[in-house]
């Protein structure tokens, strides 16, 4: 994580004024919070006093960060999810709870999952970022943690064999002010939600990711990041020291064995970035090191592949 000692920010006399200066030259436009009206049929029946000024509530600062220039969302959506560099790495570390969703059925906690994520970037150039990735996750008895190699179906009744979940063949995509391509697509732009948004003393990142076009469509990534604000402020910060929660919604694996009984899974996560492996907790580096010692670096050859598409 490429980081450097800045000149803390001087003093401003007003909040907007801080949070406009604070932002410019980071390509940042600020947007007026929106707030939900009320419909106009409803009306409460006893009125709401407000709150006396004696009883001094400190209100929650909640504002929306807009960007005039795509470029500049870019690169802040880079900092905070990876690296903004000619070439770097980025670790993750985290845990993810999997629950299983019967149509016409509550959902059901199936298991939980501890892992990493290694995503390698490198500058195409004219703002074009190549991305890869993998992860490995080792499963853990939903009650006592534990690391563990059976899980019970609770909807079949079955106790199935589990492995650890590995993603090596993800194809990679390429990153744009414009959306992403998939490495091995037609070049066709994908669009990908996100929002900025300022919370008292932290800037967090809302981001939504559909379905690439060879994935089943029952599924889904959203996920928020956060990072202190006065971090985010500091350009020459090219990686933000954030964490993230989110969701993911897919299909049923085969090793399931739903034998086409209709639902989806929707795995809840959450984590952080680290500097590097000699952070990870002992127990999943230990294991790491012993039965998939290749998964703690960089797979810079995958960029040996070439794109199925012009820049």
């Amino acid at each position: 994580m490429n980081r450097t000692t800045q000149v803390p920010l001087s003093p401003l006399n007003s909040r907007r004024k801080f949070l406009t200066a604070s932002l410019a030259g980071l390509g940042v436009g600020l947007g007026a919070a929106i707030v939900p009206i009320a419909h106009a049929g409803t009306r409460p029946i006893i009125p709401i006093p407000p709150t006396p000024k004696e009883h001094g509530v400190a209100k929650v600062k909640s504002e929306f960060l807009f960007f005039d220039d795509p470029v500049a969302k870019l690169h802040h959506h880079l900092r905070m999810e990876r690296d903004l560099a000619e070439q770097s790495h980025t670790l993750t570390w985290y845990h993810w709870i999997v629950f299983m969703v019967p149509v016409k059925s509550a959902p059901v906690p199936l298991m939980r999952y501890e892992g990493i994520e290694f995503s390698y970037l490198r500058h195409l150039g004219n703002n074009n970022f190549r991305l890869h990735a993998h992860n490995l996750s080792y499963p853990r008895d939903l009650e006592t943690g534990k690391f563990t190699n059976t899980v019970l179906n609770p909807v079949t009744g079955e106790t199935l064999q589990v492995s650890p979940s590995l993603i090596l063949n993800d194809p990679g995509t390429v990153q744009s002010p414009d959306g992403f391509r998939n490495v091995n697509g037609d070049g066709t732009y994908q669009k990908r939600y996100s929002m900025f948004r300022r919370e008292d003393e932290l800037i967090k990142m809302e981001c939504v990711r559909g379905a690439p076009p060879e994935i089943p469509t029952t599924h889904q990534e959203n996920s928020v990041q956060w990072c202190p604000f006065d971090e985010f402020t500091k350009s020459s910060i090219t990686s933000l020291p954030s964490h993230f929660v989110g969701n993911y919604l897919y299909d049923y694996p085969r090793w399931m064995n739903m034998k086409g009984r209709p639902g989806h899974l929707s795995a809840m996560f959450d984590g952080k970035k680290i500097n590097s492996v000699e952070e990870l907790p002992d127990e999943l580096l230990d294991r790491t090191r012993r039965e998939y010692p290749d998964l703690l670096r960089p797979r810079w050859e995958d960029f040996d592949n070439p794109l199925s598409f012009k820049l």
